[in-house]
């Protein structure tokens, strides 16, 4: 009974999450009915430990919940919402815009059509490890990257696909699945983005970046478009971003800036400086007061550079709302599941069955890319199903961070085949293109690089 009721719930929890109803809700409200059950039935007598219980289960679940938002705020939400702050405030001055244009400017040089147009999509990759949002790179590249290739030659649809796919994978120390991941799996994130994150991410890169060569010119040519905006001026109107704001880039020396917290890292980790440790929030707010500081010189106004503080705590207050939230939601839906035994049912039927370990990861893979593709973000999916991970894989004998890497792999991904993701529709409404031709340009590009990263982390780790 407890197996059906548990499929049930999921089932409707997933509908819900598909028809865009808010995903927070829905898995808070998921997780109570959940634990509801397995006290009635007698699957979980207790929700917290005996001496922070107020005497009531049903009061219970509810200091459950204010224990797992405390947990969450004071450790990964906190380290998710300073990083929005921080990418807010490189948006805001201009360091971002900077960072592409000059990252670009190599690709002006040469005049091979589809040559620069992959190699667009490859410096987009790199830039994606500083600019962790794929909606604010592909603004970013869609004012710089896209007029270029334009104007050499290459199709509205081709130039737009490569820009849409640039943020392939959510990648990087201060990426929030990322740090879903490794809190889930219990390993540092240096550890996990330097070998295990980077390696994929070069492969997929390179092989994508092939794959972006010759698919977008064939279609080109099939659909007749090759060379046709040759030497004409292209005029992005940004009017179409649905209000996104855009900055004008700063001075050429804050390009450096996204990519400050990175550096630090790595710098002070056991991959550079030995004997030396810097976590990450503490990288995010020396490169904010470093930022603040080139602001002070730039302007010499302190009560504007003073005022500017706000950019930061605004972005930081922005994702509270949207991710902090969903990822406390998560892991109470998360608890509700394990509370009625589905793990453990799930994990002996699993074994009854004789699947593979790669068989199995591959279809919750599956699963995932299912949901990104309708839901236009994998995000929600990838939260609500991490936390359930470690005992399941502990059950069947497999490495709980293979899978999560495979998932955050298959959550990235499974949004740029989707017409209703944000990135989509931003480069989509920019380019003058509909989003259904803007898929169809990916749809090989992605299929390849789902395959490579799967292939990849089932090989390699």
């Amino acid at each position: 009974m407890n197996i059906v009721v548990a499929l049930i719930v999921i089932s409707l929890v997933a509908w819900a999450i598909i028809k865009n109803i808010k995903p927070q809700t829905v898995l808070v409200f998921g997780g109570l009915i959940l634990m509801i059950f397995s006290y009635l039935f007698g699957y979980k007598t207790g929700f917290v430990p005996a001496n922070q219980s107020t005497g009531l289960p049903f009061f219970d679940m509810f200091v459950y919940i204010k224990r797992t938002m405390a947990s969450d705020i004071a450790g990964l939400g906190l380290t998710i919402m300073v990083g929005a702050g921080f990418a807010k405030y490189m948006d805001y001055i201009g360091a971002s815009s900077r960072m592409v244009e000059v990252a670009m400017q190599p690709l002006k040089k040469l005049n091979a059509p589809y040559i620069v147009n992959a190699a667009g999509f490859t410096v987009c990759m790199i830039m994606s490890l500083a600019i962790q949002s794929a909606s604010a790179l592909s603004m970013l590249t869609m004012v710089t990257v896209f007029p270029i290739l334009i104007n050499l030659g290459v199709s509205r649809v081709a130039a737009a696909s490569v820009v849409a796919t640039g943020h392939l994978l959510d990648i990087g120390p201060a990426a929030a699945t990322s740090l879903v991941v490794v809190k889930v799996a219990d390993v540092g994130i240096n550890k996990f983005f330097v070998e295990y994150q980077l390696p994929v991410y070069f492969i997929a890169c390179v092989i994508v970046t092939i794959v972006h060569y010759f698919w977008q010119k064939h279609l080109d040519k099939k659909e007749g478009l090759y060379g046709l905006e040759n030497n004409t001026t292209v005029e992005v109107d940004i009017s179409k971003s649905k209000g996104e704001e855009l900055n004008p880039p700063g001075p050429n020396v804050y390009m450096i800036l996204p990519a400050l917290p990175l550096i630090l890292i790595l710098t002070f980790s056991e991959y550079g400086l030995k004997g030396y440790k810097m976590d990450i929030i503490t990288a995010m707010l020396i490169s904010f007061t470093t930022a603040m500081l080139f602001e002070l010189v730039r302007y010499h106004d302190y009560v504007k550079v003073a005022g500017s503080i706000q950019k930061f705590f605004a972005g930081m207050g922005q994702m509270f709302a949207v991710t902090v939230t969903l990822v406390t939601a998560a892991q109470v839906f998360a608890y509700g599941i394990t509370c009625t035994g589905f793990v453990d049912a799930l994990i002996k039927g699993t074994q009854n069955m004789g699947l593979s370990v790669n068989m199995i990861t591959m279809g919750i893979c599956a699963l995932i890319i299912a949901i990104s593709v309708v839901t236009g973000s994998g995000v929600a999916a990838m939260y609500s199903f991490a936390p359930i991970i470690p005992p399941f894989a502990a059950g069947i004998g497999a490495n709980t961070l293979t899978i999560l890497q495979a998932m955050q792999n298959a959550a990235s991904l499974g949004r740029l085949v989707s017409p209703v993701a944000a990135v989509i529709i931003i480069v989509a409404g920019i380019a003058g293109v509909s989003p259904m031709a803007l898929v169809k340009r990916n749809s090989l590009p992605i299929a390849v690089a789902i395959v490579v990263t799967m292939t990849s982390v089932l090989v390699m780790f």
